[in-house]
């Protein structure tokens, strides 16, 4: 009996110290996408202040540098996710190992004079459960997918935020009109009849 014990707390200490696990993997998760979004932020609002002269031409400098910095997130995360997903499956088969040594623990103390209780049809299930192992994969790709469209959002604004100010140059010229443009600012002067 003191051997079950023994293996009891054994197994209390491993899945605590999964979940301990659980949660750094947690926080190192928020904390990189929390950088990222900051980078991220930074980058568009500099390519959108009417400070910064780039020009139209010259966006693939800020698209090369969100595209660096997506790619280095994304892969980051997607290794996070993998061991979060490991370390939940893994946690979820120890807690039913725990489970079933508290069984055990229980029946020895119940009858002691008798003889060691064996699994039976009514010990926790041992099979790992496959609609959890599911559930898991698809959070997993739900946070990646969610991560990636962030991606692509941002890609397209570093794309097209700076041609947006100069389409003041698109503007159509004809007889009657004249452009006037002072960067990104532009006025159409027409004459009047």
């Amino acid at each position: 009996m003191e051997e079950q014990e023994q293996k009891v707390d054994e197994m209390r200490r491993i899945v605590e110290k999964q979940e301990e696990r659980i949660q750094s993997l947690q926080s190192n998760a928020f904390k990189l996408a929390n950088f990222y979004f900051v980078f991220q932020g930074i980058v568009l609002t500099a390519i959108s202040d009417s400070l910064i002269s780039l020009t139209c031409s010259q966006r693939w400098f800020p698209f090369t540098l969100s595209f660096l910095a997506g790619m280095i997130n994304l892969v980051a995360m997607f290794r996070i996710g993998l061991k979060y997903k490991k370390t939940l499956s893994q946690q979820y088969q120890n807690n039913l190992d725990y489970q079933n040594a508290l069984q055990t623990l229980h029946r020895l103390r119940e009858a002691p004079a008798a003889r060691p209780w064996t699994s039976t049809s009514n010990s926790v299930e041992q099979n790992r459960d496959g609609f959890r192992e599911a559930k898991h994969w698809f959070a997993f790709f739900i946070c990646i997918s969610v991560f990636v469209a962030f991606l692509c959002v941002n890609l397209f604004g570093c794309w097209k935020i700076l041609c947006l100010r100069d389409e003041c140059g698109n503007l159509p010229d004809n007889e009657n009109c004249i452009n006037l443009c002072d960067g990104a600012k532009c006025i159409s002067v027409c004459r009047e009849y």
